[in-house]
């Protein structure tokens, strides 16, 4: 989600009280448009939909997003009615989803939080297949904002794993990564993990507010369960032209080619987010950035612009599902846009 903005649970419940996607007028974009783009979101979950990780499983798509359960006697007023978790949906052909597992509350389930535990809110998941099992790596915090001083919540990444790709479990006591630099000392979110040479390589998003805001940064590990920061912010503001502020919120994916694409969040203008594109012979750079922002708003529901991108290349194709969000984050959806590979750099 876009943390900058959300990081309360009490914002969520406003999309019960929301019936429609306002409308806007997209900005007049000076980019070329790359891809081809659905008109209308593909996924919005029961209440709300944000934050998508794809894979391809036995000929089918499966779609983990983080989601809504409101509890209780339904009241959705009520903070004490609502779950902050990370649902599954399925598809064929990846636009048209279903609900993937019986529903809890109205939602299909992967991970549900722990009500008194670090990560009693949920949120921007990862799944990635490890031999005969899949692991999620979350986000996952404590407690809602409190203040701006507090607006990114102390987020950490945590790990589940399974069996079926449908329902996951907790097996470890404690998240793998936290809060615990002075690059990431106030929160660390949206975990994506590629394997490169026996080693595993995570991007996720670090803030550190009284010093730079938000950044990229990396971390190894040689089993996917315990990880060594790598502190460097892989890329800046300054690297990529269209950007006001240092990207965040990525997925890293090996393109066919054997190159590694990194597809970010940036902000093409204030309160309006884009989709921006780098390729390395590495999992963590040097980059090569695409000049222009590759997705941005075209359409009234993308009214804040696109965010948190999951990516699938196969079939000379790039797949690219994201959120987009209306009202000031009170209704998420999720897109979906497809191009060509290669791109013509």
């Amino acid at each position: 989600m876009r943390l900058e903005t959300l990081k309360i649970v009490g914002i969520l419940a406003l999309a019960l009280l929301f019936t429609g996607c306002q409308t806007v007028t997209p900005t007049d974009q000076q980019f070329p448009q790359l891809f081809t783009k659905q008109p209308q979101p593909v996924w919005e979950g029961n209440w709300l939909a944000g934050d998508p990780s794809i894979i391809s499983q036995d000929g089918r798509y499966l779609l983990y997003y983080t989601s809504l359960l409101i509890t209780g006697d339904g009241d959705g007023d009520n903070p004490d009615n609502l779950q902050v978790v990370v649902s599954v949906a399925e598809s064929d052909d990846g636009i048209n989803w279903r609900f993937a597992a019986p529903l809890t509350y109205g939602e299909s389930v992967a991970l549900e939080n722990e009500k008194d535990g670090w990560d009693r809110v949920l949120e921007t998941a990862f799944v990635k297949k490890i031999g005969e099992q899949y692991l999620m790596y979350y986000t996952g915090y404590s407690q809602e904002v409190d203040g701006v001083e507090k607006i990114v919540a102390d987020g950490k990444i945590g790990v589940a794993r399974s069996a079926d790709a449908l329902t996951f479990a907790r097996f470890l006591d404690e998240p793998v990564l936290a809060a615990d630099s002075d690059f990431d000392r106030d929160g660390l979110f949206s975990p994506s993990v590629v394997v490169h040479d026996g080693l595993y390589y995570m991007i996720y998003t670090g803030w550190s507010l009284d010093l730079y805001g938000y950044g990229l940064f990396g971390a190894t590990s040689t089993d996917g369960l315990t990880w060594q920061k790598d502190g460097r912010l892989l890329i800046a503001d300054s690297d990529v032209n269209w950007s006001l502020d240092n990207p965040r919120e990525a997925e890293l994916v090996q393109g066919p080619d054997g190159l590694f694409y990194l597809f970010f969040t940036g902000d093409i203008a204030p309160n309006e987010s884009a989709i921006g594109l780098a390729r390395a012979d590495h999992p963590f750079g040097p980059w090569q950035l695409y000049p222009d922002p590759v997705l941005f708003k075209t359409h009234d529901w993308e009214q804040s612009g696109l965010i948190a991108p999951a990516v699938l290349i196969k079939d000379n194709r790039i797949r690219l599902w994201y959120m987009a969000e209306t009202d000031n984050f009170s209704n998420f959806y999720i897109g979906y846009a497809e191009m060509e590979f290669p791109l013509d750099w």
